[in-house]
């Protein structure tokens, strides 16, 4: 069994689903835990009770582990700095942070919904996760480790009725690249997980007829593969990973090579666009960097020896 013994984890939204199948995972393993919920609604705009945590701390608890619950929403600066300081003046230390917590107002039409309910999805969803990795990233930086699981959603690849939760966790994806990329040398490894469980969102959200089949997705065949992304022993970083029903497979962007031209016109475009689309011979594009190398290089052979070297500085 993966052994999280000494170690420290924070996990938002860990009173119920997959947050809390999380928590119980890294728990049972020996990490003392801050079980993160405010025990609201999934509209991310009404609050609740930190009894939705608590119940979570005593389930750890009663499995011979160790947690202590925390009930502030996520969203802003000043609720981050307070929930990574109660996870520090419990247990000293930070050495794991799943940004779980997330919610979404569906479906309203692009132009539908109200400002504020899309800022709080944002807020929610996107700012929670950036203000709570900036907050523990100068204590895993001098601790010289951490392990950081950004929840995103395959909703990113096309979900109507869903504009600011898309939007979000667009965002989780390009913030959890980037500190991948600043992270790794420090080591703190960052990834990404598409889940995909019956909670109360699939209840919301998921086509009834489709609700049965769903009910076997239980949130412990997703908190299990994020256990294994916060581990010691996984050494991945800036990964996506799609999570759910017993299966864990990686997901990645690729680019197709192309077609160019110095003087390339609309007219142009339309006359080599099936070619420009053919993904059949596309190659995993890891990073910006790289895709500044390929694409330039594409553009013109002899720079490539040049920019290969100068843009990976």
């Amino acid at each position: 069994m993966l052994s999280f013994a000494g170690q420290v984890a924070i996990v938002t939204g860990a009173g119920r689903g997959i947050g809390r199948a999380t928590a119980l995972a890294l728990g049972k393993r020996g990490a003392k835990v801050l079980v993160n919920d405010y025990g609201g609604s999934f509209d991310t705009m009404t609050a609740g009770t930190t009894e939705v945590a608590q119940a979570v701390v005593e389930e750890i608890k009663a499995a011979g582990g160790d947690a202590v619950a925390d009930g502030s929403s996520v969203g802003t600066a000043e609720s981050a700095r307070g929930i990574v300081e109660a996870a520090v003046n419990a247990f000293g230390r930070v050495d794991i942070l799943v940004n779980n917590a997330g919610g979404s107002r569906p479906f309203h039409a692009v132009d539908e919904d109200t400002d504020g309910h899309l800022e709080g999805e944002i807020r929610t969803n996107l700012i929670g996760a950036m203000t709570l990795m900036r907050r523990v990233w100068p204590l895993m930086r001098e601790q010289g480790y951490g392990r950081i699981v950004n929840t995103s959603s395959n909703t990113v690849l096309g979900q109507q009725g869903m504009l600011g939760y898309v939007a979000a966790k667009g965002g989780v994806i390009g913030i959890s690249s980037a500190a991948a990329i600043e992270g790794k040398p420090l080591g703190i490894l960052v990834n990404t997980v598409f889940p995909q469980a019956y909670t109360r969102s699939v209840e919301e959200t998921a086509d009834p007829g489709a609700m049965e089949w769903f009910r076997s997705h239980t949130p412990e065949l997703v908190g299990e593969g994020v256990a294994y992304l916060c581990s010691r022993d996984c050494d991945a970083s800036g990964g996506l990973f799609r999570i759910g029903g017993g299966r864990f497979s990686r997901y990645a962007v690729y680019g197709n090579a192309g077609v160019s031209d110095d003087a390339l016109t609309a007219e142009f475009v339309a006359e080599h666009f099936e070619q420009a689309s053919d993904m059949s011979a596309a190659e995993h594009v890891t990073d910006a960097a790289y895709d500044m190398t390929r694409f330039n290089a594409a553009l013109a052979a002899n720079w490539q020896g040049d920019l290969k070297e100068d843009w990976k500085k």
